[in-house]
């Protein structure tokens, strides 16, 4: 089972957007959520929904260009969404909208995500192609909405597929979600494997729960590639400098690509959200992943997550 953590021992603070050193900023706009997945760190459905004007406030105020995640639970189900993409660009950031994709089945809705210049919209497909890969996981057998957005979305965003691997039940996605790749011919993308964070609600506790190494393992196998090739890339960060990426390892699938242009063609991120470690939470005292509180602070991503799992913050 999970070891219970003493939370005093979060490396927890907050900033004023003035004193941001975040690079990539958590804005969860609702807790409304249109699926009931099994993993799920942000459960609670009850705190109100974000709002709009004093997020346009905020967003200005923030120091440095950063990537902006508009996530959930289910973003789309804010029905400012789209207003506050606007804003996050609107005041040069980058932006990328984080989703389930029911609504993205929509055309009309992804042509309003079009419209506001969004470039980066992250989908996240447990079951990829497979009904009951959804059903097992994410309680709901919704592959053809999920196909039907993926299908929208491609080559009009640079996309971002997540993919939670459970043991014994989809271990074979990365594979069939490649498949589905080159079935669209999709350019440029990345496809976001992870493990099982235990956060909020989960299905593995972390003594049956997937490691780095496994998924490592798993990725070799079903892409052909040499597991050296793939962890010659560990903590090499291709955005940041000097900020190594020590819970993930990020790699193109294609040997020959010059791996300097990140966003370009195919690539894999593997995500270590597993919590066995010291502190039991993923990536305990990362200075890259921040996120705003119910009082318009940012603070560390992962720790803001554990001290508010009941729901009390955003």
């Amino acid at each position: 089972m999970t070891k219970t953590i003493d939370l005093a021992t979060l490396n927890y603070y907050e900033q004023e957007p003035e004193d941001n050193t975040f690079q990539d900023i958590f804005v969860d706009i609702t807790h409304r959520c249109n699926m009931e997945c099994k993993n799920c760190y942000l459960p609670t459905r009850t705190p109100p929904d974000m709002q709009l004007e004093k997020f346009k406030e905020f967003v200005k105020r923030i120091k440095g260009k950063c990537m902006i995640r508009i996530v959930g639970a289910e973003p789309t189900l804010h029905p400012h969404c789209v207003e506050f993409i606007k804003a996050a660009l609107g005041a040069g950031h980058l932006c990328i909208l984080i989703t389930n994709g029911l609504r993205l089945s929509s055309e009309s809705y992804v042509k309003k995500l079009q419209d506001t210049g969004l470039q980066h919209v992250y989908i996240s497909m447990n079951g990829v192609d497979k009904n009951e890969w959804y059903q097992e996981i994410d309680d709901m057998p919704c592959a053809k909405k999920k196909l039907k957005a993926f299908k929208n979305i491609a080559n009009k965003f640079s996309i971002d597929v997540g993919t939670i691997i459970v043991k014994g039940v989809n271990e074979g996605a990365p594979k069939r979600m490649m498949d589905l790749i080159k079935e669209h011919n999709v350019q440029n993308i990345t496809m976001r494997i992870k493990n099982v964070g235990q956060i909020g609600r989960y299905m593995e506790d972390e003594t049956e729960n997937m490691k780095l190494e496994d998924l490592v393992k798993l990725c070799s196998e079903q892409f052909n590639l040499p597991e050296k090739y793939i962890w010659d890339f560990y903590k090499t960060n291709h955005r940041y400098a000097g900020a190594p990426e020590v819970c993930g390892i990020e790699f193109p699938l294609d040997q020959t690509q010059d791996p300097k242009f990140r966003y370009q063609g195919r690539w894999v991120k593997l995500t270590n959200w597993d919590t066995d470690n010291e502190v039991g939470i993923p990536d305990p005292g990362s200075t890259r992943r921040g996120r705003i509180t119910p009082e318009w602070k940012i603070a560390p991503f992962y720790e803001h997550l554990k001290l508010n799992e009941d729901g009390s913050g955003y």
